[in-house]
């Protein structure tokens, strides 16, 4: 994704301040519940990730392995959330695998679409449609962060972009009507939720600052164990007063 910007801003340093606002939201939840600040904060974590999820889908080199370390990961959160507290959860970890998943199956049908072939085309339908009834019927069986708005947000960016580009001549512009999609879905995902989610479209302008590049450094290990590492050290503070 490139676009200029006053500021410019690289995927690790757009997901470190939502690693941050994750961290503030947290600690609001369970150590300082009185700080409704620091809940309100933290609505810009998931919509930074979010969209994350949606450019690394694009750019892997490794799509399934891409998606077992995340499922993987979320897996081992959720094992230590039923031993914790006895209750399966979806964690946002989970939401995001499915997130994956739904973004697979659209770029397959894509693929398939540009073969002009009926029977590929309906083979591709049938797989998206099958991947998004799946989904849904997970989040209706189980608690899922953020629920199946959540999960198919990165579709409002990619839907829009995907029709544009087959319209006209996309060029630079894909990328801006692929961000629009995304707010578009992110005040769909906010409405839906209620209360203090609608602090959640504050992320856009760090969107918007994102220049396309992931950074000098290369922080995927530190991302991936980032989530069930603070999530325990918060969890320890919090049995210790």
């Amino acid at each position: 994704m490139q676009k200029k910007s006053t500021i410019e801003l690289s995927q690790n340093q757009i997901k470190l301040f939502a690693a941050v606002a994750m961290v503030l939201d947290h600690v609001g939840m369970e150590l300082l519940p009185q700080w409704t600040i620091l809940r309100i904060i933290g609505r810009l974590a998931f919509p930074v990730f979010s969209f994350c999820i949606c450019e690394g889908s694009r750019r892997t080199h490794h799509p399934w392995q891409y998606l077992l370390r995340l499922f993987g990961m979320g897996l081992l959160c959720m094992a230590a959330y039923y031993v914790y507290d006895k209750t399966i959860y979806g964690n946002i970890l989970i939401t995001f695998s499915l997130s994956l998943c739904a973004l697979y199956a659209f770029q397959y049908l894509q693929t398939c679409w540009a073969k002009n072939k009926l029977t590929l085309r309906l083979f591709g339908v049938a797989i998206m449609l099958g991947c998004m009834g799946g989904i849904w019927l997970i989040c209706d069986w189980m608690v899922i962060d953020y629920g199946f708005y959540g999960v198919i947000l990165p579709l409002f960016a990619e839907l829009p972009a995907c029709i544009w580009e087959k319209c006209s001549d996309a060029g630079d512009k894909r990328d801006w009507i692929r961000l629009c999609g995304f707010s578009v879905g992110l005040l769909v995902l906010s409405l839906q939720i209620g209360g203090i989610q609608i602090f959640s479209l504050l992320a856009i302008p760090f969107l918007i600052a994102y220049n396309g590049t992931r950074g000098e450094k290369n922080l995927k290990q530190f991302f991936y164990w980032f989530y069930p590492v603070h999530l325990l050290l918060i969890g320890l503070v919090s049995m210790c007063i």
